[in-house]
This record gives structure tokens, sequence and C-alpha cells, in this order.
């Protein structure tokens, strides 16, 4: 009788553990799941945050946007929390989309980023643009679009280099790194909302250690990406006389350090496929002007950043085994404003 009385408060016990377990389960129809949050914030007011939320409504399915304010970040969501008749789970948001004079703003750009980066519910994946229009539009605009299908917004940074080569993404996690790097700067996709499109994209915003040093074309913007040997297969170029488009690209450097002046020497390949032409004009022709277009358009982006001493292609990480990290530390003061670089093109016809 002992035995089993004892037998009986055991098996109570070990289902009490079990069960426990099963409190705190939310239910995935009482949530509500953001895609894409909007931040802006004018002057000295309150921050300004907005939300795209897909909502279900049986068969089917609405979305909506939300707006809060509040003199931080965590005290907006924290209204919409609480003012939201369902627990809202930020784990889905796809994208951060920032007005711009709230970007200009160093500290409180840096803090923002801090704040995305330390946040256990944003996810550090989550992707990072920058507009100078109103960020309430730009989420209608994306919600009026996509609607449910916000989640398709990843897709517009991701759609492949056949279909955008000049397009990038950055997110929340590389922006963050930007901060403390000192060979490095970083670029971050410049949208607005789009009239037959969800989003328009106008090239990038530069960053120094999180300072807007800048803002660059989509065509500078394609620079960088080759300068990182990412593909940009299907960017079509309009010389005057033809048309072509890029089929394959590739690029090689050697680097050096002469009476402590940094060298660079690069050769970008291309490969191209000529849509169309003028009578007369010769393949050669086609060649050396897509040759001259790029050098010039380098060379001028890299005047220009050298004046801002803000290395947005990462030579200085390739002379990480090359000056001493003490040195390299002072890479934009010291060597970067005084880079020899030496850049070559090579164009050939398939």
């Amino acid at each position: 009788m002992k035995r089993s009385k004892i037998y009986k408060a055991l098996v109570v016990f070990i289902l009490t553990i079990f069960l426990s377990g099963c409190w705190d389960i939310k239910d995935v129809n009482k949530r509500s799941i953001p895609l894409v949050m909007g931040i802006s914030k004018e002057g000295d007011k309150n921050f300004e945050l907005t939300l795209q939320i897909p909502i279900p409504k049986s068969e089917n399915q609405v979305s909506r946007t939300v707006t809060e304010r509040s003199g931080s970040i965590a005290g907006a969501l924290g209204k919409i929390q609480t003012n939201s008749e369902n627990a809202m789970d930020y784990s889905q948001i796809q994208l951060i989309v920032i007005q711009k004079n709230l970007a200009r703003n160093e500290q409180e750009f840096k803090n923002l980023i801090k704040f995305l980066m330390g946040s256990e519910e944003i996810p550090s994946r989550a992707l990072v643009a920058i507009t100078s229009e109103n960020v309430k539009n730009v989420l209608s605009n994306i919600n009026d679009k996509l609607g449910v299908h916000a989640s398709a917004i990843y897709d517009y940074f991701y759609k492949g280099s056949v279909w955008s080569p000049e397009l990038f993404s950055t997110p929340i996690w590389a922006v963050y790194r930007s901060l403390f790097l000192s060979t490095k700067d970083i670029a971050i996709p410049s949208v607005r909302s789009g009239k037959d499109t969800v989003l328009v994209f106008e090239g990038s915003y530069i960053f120094k250690r999180g300072k807007l040093t800048d803002r660059i074309s989509p065509e500078e913007t394609q620079l960088i990406n080759m300068f990182n040997n990412k593909k940009i297969k299907g960017k079509i170029e309009t010389l005057g006389f033809a048309s072509v488009v890029i089929t394959d690209n590739s690029i090689s450097s050697e680097v050096s350090l002469k009476n402590d002046i940094a060298h660079i020497s690069s050769t970008l390949d291309l490969e191209i496929h000529v849509l169309e032409k003028e009578d007369g004009v010769t393949n050669k022709q086609i060649e050396k002007k897509l040759e001259k277009v790029n050098k010039e358009r380098f060379y001028t982006l890299l005047s220009k950043t050298q004046k801002n001493n803000t290395d947005i292609f990462g030579f200085g990480q390739q002379f990480q085994n090359v000056i001493p990290y003490p040195k390299l530390y002072h890479w934009r003061n010291e060597y970067y404003p005084h880079l020899k670089m030496k850049f070559k093109v090579k164009a050939k016809i398939e």
C-alpha cells in the first residue's frame, strides 16, 4: 500500500514536469509578425517607428501598417506591443528602412545600429536600406504592392546578378561591424518607393564608422561589386555607338609598399556580348570604349573617396600582411589618401 502511494506520487511529479513546459506556448494565430520596419526622427522630436504587418483573416489575408512614436526605439516597440491585440513577433523582419535625416546624425545612427544588433527580438540578418523619402510612404507602398507577400522584399535585394548587377544587400550585422573597422567602409542601398514597382534603387550611401560621407550612383556601386569579385553578368552598357551586355567578369590585384606608400595594381577582365552597334563600328572600337568608360568611372570614384578618407573598396584589408597592425589602424588617414593605383580594364567580345 505504501509502495503504491509512492508510485502514484512519482507519476504525478513526472507529469507535472512535462506539463510545465507547455504553459509558455504562444498560439501562432495570436501573434502579429511584422516583415518590414521603418524608422525616422525629425530633429529633436521622438522616434517614429512604422511596421508592415500581415493580418490573417479566415481564408484571405490582408496587411496593414502601424506607427508609434517615442523617445526611444525600445519605447516605440513597447507601445506597439502594448496597443496590439496580438503578441508581436519581430523575428521575421526582412528589411529595416531608415530615413536619411536620421542616418545623417552620426551618434544617433550608431546608437540605432547598436540597438538593432543587440536586440534579441530583431534578427541581425535583416537588411538595411536608407531613403530620403518619408519612410511611412515607402512602407505604405510596400504594403500596397506586396501586402502579405512582403517577405518577397528580401528577394528584391537577392534577385541575383543576372537580374540586377548593380544591386547589393547590407545586413544589420555588416553595418554594425563597419563601426569598428579601420580598413574598410560600407555602402548601404538608397531606395525610394516606385510608381509601378515596389522600390527603386538609387545607388548607395557611404558610411565611415557610422558617419555618412557621400552618396554614389548605381554605376559606381557596380564598381564596388566588381572589386569584391561579385558577378555583374547581365549589366548593359550603352556606349553611344553601341550597346553591350557583360557576360562575365573577374578581377586580380597585386599590392606592395614602397617608401611607406601603398601601391595596388588591378586588372579587370570583362567578357561582353554586342547587342547592337552602328554601321562601320568595329569590335576593337567597342572594346576600347568600354575599357575607357570603366577606367574613368573608377578613377573618379577613387579620387572622391580618397578626399573623404573613405575606403569603400576595402583596399586596406589587402595590406593586412604587408603593413603592421599598429600602422594599419591609421590606414584611412595615413595611407589611403596617398594610395597609388594602377587600374587596367581588358574587354573581350565573345
